[in-house]
């Protein structure tokens, strides 16, 4: 879907792309990562010829980009960077729809492309649409910027470190957002960090840069089995201190405490704590504290009901383990299951936490390497 042959780009005497050859896949999360400087941005930019190298070959869907129109060639890929860049003067749903508008599409096909963008990541459009980016918050505004890029359906979307200016908690749902997204609409994302906790998460493949080389492009296993440079292991944390083996339970790697009600809330109360919270399931319990199941936003529409207590509704059962099991089991369960995360269970049957594939690469990695992996 991408590929770069012997690319090379100078700033007078300064080399910031060096002989670059790689190849990213359809329908891959790429994710670019390095220090300052080793040119990363430089090449996400080359993609759509905002930069134009001083050598070599790029190529998009297998054909050089060169011999393209740089303006149709933008209008084909979506691009979200940190900053935004939202027409102050446009509405919500007038922002979505800039490149569909461009690209001639039809007013009830904008329509319905908003729509189902803005439900996609729960930001209704009878709420939100007429609104003026001024009137929203620093997430809801990103969110924006990543729908305006999907809106005319493109196969690649660039995105040039668009959290980083974001707090903590803030960026942790986007980037489960962007997870998501990806999974559902099969697109070619690449993606530009500083943060390896933010590649590991998000990333299929990481392409890990130094003075406009690559160092090593493997997956996130890969690179935190077998980082080949000192400059990677530093991003990844302390060197391994010995060859033992770790041994990790389910607690090493659970992420705690998720969020949970008792059978007797109402369901109008559930809805809005996922609506709130941006989650499409909630854990149940009954009133001793022990796990009762979980109810999915599908299941809550499913059963038509919108008064009475969540406990009437019926309850799927997510697959469960033990906080004292062997993680290795409980990843098995994890793989080897529809459901998105594995609960977490004390002793006695309470909920203690969740087991995502993000955490436990997370907690591996701490373990391995130590520090906080950033």
């Amino acid at each position: 879907m991408i590929e770069f042959r012997n690319v090379s780009k100078s700033y007078g005497k300064d080399l910031v792309l060096d002989n670059l050859s790689f190849e990213i896949k359809e329908g891959q999360f790429a994710v670019l990562i390095g220090q300052s400087g080793c040119g990363k941005t430089t090449t996400l930019k080359s993609i759509n010829r905002l930069i134009e190298p001083d050598s070599g070959h790029i190529f998009v869907g297998g054909k050089e980009i060169s011999n393209t129109d740089p303006v149709k060639l933008r209008r084909s890929i979506g691009y979200v960077i940190q900053q935004i860049g939202l027409f102050p003067n446009m509405t919500i749903a007038q922002n979505i729809g800039v490149v569909p508008k461009r690209l001639k599409y039809e007013k009830e096909e904008i329509l319905r492309i908003t729509r189902e963008l803005m439900d996609m990541v729960g930001l209704s459009y009878e709420e939100y649409g007429h609104k003026y980016p001024s009137e929203l918050s620093g997430g809801q505004q990103q969110r924006i910027g990543v729908l305006r890029a999907l809106a005319a359906s493109p196969s690649i979307v660039l995105m040039d470190e668009p959290f980083g200016a974001l707090d903590p908690m803030t960026r942790s749902i986007l980037q489960e957002e962007i997870i998501r997204l990806h999974k559902k609409l099969n697109k070619t994302f690449v993606f530009v960090t500083h943060d390896m906790d933010e590649a590991l998460k998000l990333a299929d493949i990481i392409i890990f840069m130094d003075k406009g080389r690559i160092l090593q492009m493997a997956t996130p296993e890969e690179m935190l089995e077998n980082p080949t440079s000192d400059l990677i292991r530093s991003f990844m944390g302390k060197r391994i201190s010995d060859s033992t083996p770790v041994y990790l339970t389910v607690s090493d790697f659970m992420r705690p405490d998720p969020i949970s009600v008792y059978k007797s809330r109402s369901i109008r109360e559930c809805t809005a704590i996922m609506a709130r919270r941006n989650i499409d399931s909630l854990l149940i319990k009954n009133d001793d504290d022990t796990y009762a199941g979980v109810i999915t936003v599908n299941g809550i529409k499913k059963s038509g009901k919108t008064t009475g207590s969540i406990g009437e509704l019926p309850i799927s059962q997510n697959t469960i383990s033990y906080v004292t099991e062997d993680a290795s089991e409980a990843f098995d369960k994890l793989l080897n299951s529809d459901n998105d995360y594995v609960v977490a269970l004390n002793e006695d049957d309470t909920i203690a936490g969740i087991v995502t594939k993000t955490s436990m690469v997370r907690a591996m990695a701490d373990a391995l390497w130590g520090g906080d992996g950033s």
